[in-house]
């Protein structure tokens, strides 16, 4: 036994107490030797992960205008969120509902997020996405019905809280959507809208919608989606960054 591992060990018959190593001591340990003699460096362990329990995961609820927001340690099997029930519960946004929805863990270690029946839909923001007759989106504050006339038309309907309000024509192959003044072939009364904030496409597949713009394309859910790497989600205006802690 070297010198620096005795004082570990209690001998036999003392009341000898083994020695709790300092942070110092641990990182006096670290340093390069100065003997000058040559080592070959080996690759450093990673961090330490549990093996036995299920990994957990953060719940990042977004302050308005920020990146970064209240963190929810999420260490259970489920979370709910709603205006007026569940675990996180944001009162003052009237657009979100009592019940609005939930993240449930799967038992490969992934997540899924669901809409509990919702009535203005639960939104996670994509790069780009095929587009299905009567399924909504939102750019910015703006809401967006997709209708598919035929292989060459389309037509995508304004979403409000009075209902459906003006329809914008999409015209195959490709129908640019940015702000009003953009020259954009769709152009919405919207400041949160980019210029050119996205591209719909008809291809030999169908439609599909592509992201251009800086707040994100985002579309509404019509199942529950798996989320295996940090994901941003909407549940009324309140936006969420969800972060799996995988092993």
């Amino acid at each position: 036994m070297s010198g620096s591992d005795q004082h570990l060990v209690a001998a036999p018959g003392s009341d000898a107490q083994p020695r709790i190593e300092l942070f110092d001591d641990w990182e006096h340990s670290l340093r390069p030797a100065t003997t000058g003699e040559t080592r070959v460096p080996l690759p450093e362990s990673p961090p330490f992960r549990p093996l036995l329990r299920r990994p957990m995961a953060l719940l990042h609820i977004v302050d308005d205008g920020r990146d970064d927001g209240e963190k929810v340690r999420m260490r259970g099997d489920r979370l709910v969120i709603g205006r007026s029930e569940g675990e996180v519960i944001v009162p003052h946004d009237i657009s979100m509902s009592p019940r609005h929805a939930g993240i449930e863990r799967l038992a490969d270690a992934a997540w899924e997020l669901s809409d509990l029946g919702s009535s203005s839909g639960t939104f996670v923001r994509v790069t780009s996405a095929r587009l299905k007759d009567g399924g909504m989106f939102r750019l910015g504050g703006t809401v967006l019905q997709f209708h598919a006339v035929d292989v060459t038309e389309a037509w995508l309907v304004d979403v409000t809280l009075a209902g459906r309000g003006h329809r914008h024509e999409c015209h195959a192959p490709t129908t640019t959507v940015g702000r009003v003044g953009s020259g954009c072939g769709v152009c919405l009364h919207d400041p949160f809208v980019s210029p050119l904030h996205a591209e719909v496409h008809r291809t030999s597949r169908g439609w599909r919608i592509d992201n251009a713009g800086a707040s994100g394309l985002w579309v509404r859910i019509d199942a529950p989606v798996r989320m295996m790497a940090p994901s941003q989600f909407l549940c009324g205006e309140q936006r969420f960054v969800f972060e799996p802690l995988t092993r």
